[in-house]
């Protein structure tokens, strides 16, 4: 009785069904001090009862320092991240189930200037909007129809993406790709390569196996993979006693654009990160040290001071990754550093700090801002 009487409960707060045509409901629950992911399960599909999943979510958004501080992710590796959303790039993240996929997503959405608009697109509402909304983000989410309840009154993602490409110049989040609206998804991609960042989640444990997936499972044509600009793969790592899993980023790749079938076989996958078990930690490849990273590459050709300049793009990366190193080492004092409100205004102060500085050098001195950034830290933290 008290299955039947939460199965009903749930249904009418999602206003979705669940009956015998409908015996599933994928939906979502906020209440104070957290939010989850509720799948509930009907006797059409589940013999003994109703089954009911519940998938709790972190009630603020995760971060990049978090992350850091958890070993998910090392700073240097954020910084590079960080980087590439600023740039404005088009970002896949793969993993596993349970592999932090939507967890990250929403950690890089925080990194995006508060300026810029931000639309999502979600079945299931697990992207942190409400809170990045109440903390000054221009932040717009579309609730797209289910791919296993099928509700009729809800919009296809596909038509979702569509309309949200209507609504101006934004960045554009999708919360999983799932079906049909990878074809979308990527028309987006290919509008807003040079723009803004796009970026989504989706099932896959390689480049290659998000490549094949989307490609051969979800009809996206070839070329169209090709508006991909970087994949990042998350997995889980098990302890050597098989008890424990913690996850990790194990891999961040560029994907080039020359090749014509297959990127795997026409060497059109970079990775420009690479997981050593041994250390436990995301290491750069001699491509990304080299500075022969065509992405990274792409988007310092559109800045003047960066623009075959290698030794000046990969001093603004270090910059970030003194930064996000620093922040998390006084987290130590102050947990409230690891935050969304605090990792939103720091980055803010970032950019700002830095365009001061090349106005009064000329140039942007990584050593001028980021000692202009721990001043102006260090009086958020005792102000």
């Amino acid at each position: 009785e008290d299955a039947d009487s939460w199965a009903t409960r749930f249904k009418l707060m999602s206003r979705r069904p669940l009956d015998e045509a409908n015996p599933v409901l994928d939906t979502e629950v906020e209440v104070k001090g957290g939010r989850a992911r509720v799948t509930i399960i009907t006797r059409r599909l589940s013999p003994d009862g109703i089954g009911f999943a519940l998938r709790r979510h972190r009630f603020r958004p995760w971060t990049l320092p978090l992350f850091i501080k958890n070993r998910m992710i090392d700073p240097f590796s954020s910084a590079i991240l960080w980087f590439l959303v600023d740039g404005g790039r088009t970002i896949l993240i793969a993993g596993t189930r349970g592999s932090g996929k939507t967890s990250l997503l929403g950690a890089l959405m925080i990194q995006i200037m508060p300026k810029l608009r931000i639309v999502t697109v979600e079945d299931t509402l697990e992207l942190p909007v409400e809170y990045m909304r109440k903390i000054g983000f221009n932040i717009e989410r579309m609730k797209s129809r289910s791919v296993i309840t099928h509700v009729e009154t809800e919009l296809p993602a596909e038509e979702a993406i569509r309309t949200a490409l209507r609504l101006g110049d934004s960045c554009l989040i999708v919360g999983e790709v799932r079906s049909k609206e990878a074809i979308a998804l990527y028309e987006a991609m290919r509008i807003g390569a040079l723009a803004n960042v796009v970026a989504g989640t989706i099932h896959g444990e390689s480049a290659y196996g998000v490549f094949d997936r989307v490609v051969n499972d979800l009809d996206v044509p070839p070329t169209s993979f090709k508006a991909t600009d970087i994949i990042v793969i998350c997995n889980t790592i098990k302890s050597p006693d098989g008890l424990r899993s913690f996850r990790r980023v194990v891999e961040i790749t560029e994907v080039l654009k020359h090749w014509k079938e297959d990127p795997l076989e026409e060497n059109g996958f970079v990775n420009l990160l690479e997981y050593d078990a041994k250390k436990d930690l995301l290491v750069p490849t001699d491509k990304l040290l080299l500075g022969e990273s065509v992405i990274i590459n792409n988007i310092a050709s559109r800045v003047k001071e960066w623009k075959n300049n290698w030794i000046a793009v990969w001093n603004n990366i270090k910059l970030r990754e003194q930064i996000l190193k620093t922040m998390v080492e006084l987290s130590e004092k102050n947990k409230q550093l690891l935050e969304a409100e605090a990792v939103v205004l720091a980055n803010v102060n970032f950019h700002l700090i830095s365009e001061r500085v090349r106005e009064e050098n000329g140039f942007i001195d990584s050593k001028a801002v980021f000692n202009k950034w721990v001043e102006w830290l260090k009086g958020f933290v005792h102000g």
